[in-house]
């Protein structure tokens, strides 16, 4: 009997989404190890929900999916919460990386007593940090009510102990996120000037240093990004960037959200550095996992940090 492992996170249906990735990818290895892992989530097109399927046909993994609309949303998250109560018998295990959800799966234990709740650290798994309207005294005494915490690097674990003067309340563990290494070693570096970043746009991210930094540079030097959401947003976001910095548009080259099995061929090859600005604030310096830097790090191209 496979023991249930139930992911309580809404997930945005599309591989363009890099917590989605991180968490399909996981979560596919974790059920090779003899767990039944419940996930749910909402899409927008067919074509890329296809592809998700695709990925997860054949593993012990059960997918509640939704359109995306506001009613869906209140359905998905009751149809998860009933097939929780179908297996209160095995001992489920529920896994959250949002606050809020940890109180509804403390709630939810008031009537069956014999689910295990996890709570798994993220870049914004302090919510009294960025939300004034939480304390971090309600936060503490809200993971003291489940059964275990997940650190998913080092300095999450140091920086719990420095924010709250002692170890966690419960069990905890650091599993710190993976990056398959191989499937990034063969991008070939190019002595043509090329400066590459991928990622995301978040503003913690602190992509504007590479603009600030590119302007300052001669005429050899262009700049290739990818990432983002891939959507207007996140053309807009750069076309202000080259703007405030009066950088030459054709210096630039925007590619978009660029697929993981394409990245080596699309991105990282025909560059002669890799950038990677993190800046001086929490989420960089203690609460993420930098899988960027490692994915750089594969290949034989410099890396700039």
């Amino acid at each position: 009997m496979n023991k249930p492992v139930f992911y309580y996170h809404p997930l945005n249906l599309t591989f363009s989404s890099a917590q989605t990735i991180q968490i399909i990818r996981d979560y596919t290895y974790l059920s090779k190890l003899g767990y039944k892992i419940y996930l749910y989530g909402f899409y927008e097109n067919l074509d890329e929900i296809k592809e998700i399927e695709e990925f997860i046909k054949k593993k012990e993994i059960i997918l509640f999916k939704r359109k995306k609309r506001i009613l869906n949303k209140i359905f998905a998250k009751f149809s998860f919460f009933y097939e929780i109560f179908k297996n209160r018998d095995k001992s489920p295990l529920v896994v959250t990386r949002h606050y809020k959800k940890v109180k509804e799966t403390v709630f939810l234990k008031k009537f069956i007593n014999s689910i295990k709740i996890l709570y798994e650290f993220h870049e914004e798994s302090f919510p009294y940090i960025f939300k004034k309207n939480i304390s971090k005294h309600y936060f503490f005494d809200l993971i003291s009510k489940i059964d275990g915490l997940i650190f998913t690097n080092y300095s999450q674990l140091e920086f719990f102990k420095k924010e709250f003067n002692r170890l966690p309340p419960t069990c905890y563990t650091i599993l710190p996120n993976g990056v398959e290494i191989d499937k990034f070693k063969n991008a070939i570096k190019s002595d043509n000037y090329v400066l590459t970043y991928l990622g995301q746009f978040n503003k913690w991210k602190n992509i504007e240093l590479i603009f600030k930094a590119f302007s300052l540079l001669d005429d050899r030097f262009s700049l290739k990004i990818a990432g983002g959401k891939g959507d207007n947003k996140s053309k807009k976001i750069i076309e202000k960037l080259i703007e405030k910095y009066k950088i030459d548009p054709k210096k630039v080259r925007y590619l978009g959200f660029v697929k993981q099995n394409e990245i080596v061929e699309k991105v990282l090859n025909n560059s002669n550095i890799l950038l990677l600005p993190l800046g001086e604030n929490i989420q960089s310096k203690y609460l993420t996992s930098p899988m960027k830097l490692f994915e750089y790090m594969a290949p034989k191209i410099p890396v700039l940090a």
